[in-house]
């Protein structure tokens, strides 16, 4: 079954997540990362930053927080022994730092078939905020559902 084209434009219910230290600390070196402005707040401090800094892929974790995926796609067809997750992009406009709040409002832009429908995309973009509204980030990913 196909991705449901009724949900192009679809606007999925916003999410608010604080940035906690200890989680963000633990991210950061549980993806290796060396620099220590991720995970120790003096020298993000001694940088210039005013908390410890968010590296680039800690804002997917925490867009997909707190949902299944059944739940969240479920209603649109997808299939979880079919997906595929093909793409993410990420477009960076200003710093996330721990203590933050960070609002998620996603939005499906685009559902298309490839592959004379062998292939099913849907594509969904989440614009990030934080507390003061500043434009954080978009991230855009793309799913890919298999058929038969």
């Amino acid at each position: 079954m196909p991705f449901n084209r009724n949900y192009i434009n679809h606007i999925f219910p916003e999410k608010k997540v604080e940035v906690e230290k200890g989680r963000l600390a633990f991210f950061s070196k549980t993806i290796g990362e060396t620099n220590p402005i991720y995970f120790d707040e003096m020298a993000a401090h001694d940088k210039g930053h005013p908390s410890l800094l968010v590296p680039p892929t800690f804002l997917f974790s925490l867009s997909i927080e707190g949902e299944t995926f059944t739940e969240k796609y479920g209603p649109l067809g997808m299939d979880l022994s079919k997906l595929l997750h093909g793409a993410q992009d990420f477009n960076y406009y200003c710093s996330a730092y721990a203590g933050d709040n960070l609002t998620f409002q996603a939005k499906i832009i685009d559902i298309f078939s490839k592959k004379d429908g062998a292939l099913d995309f849907l594509i969904e973009e989440t614009k990030v905020e934080n507390q003061n509204g500043s434009h954080i980030a978009t991230l855009k990913q793309t799913y890919i559902m298999r058929e038969g």
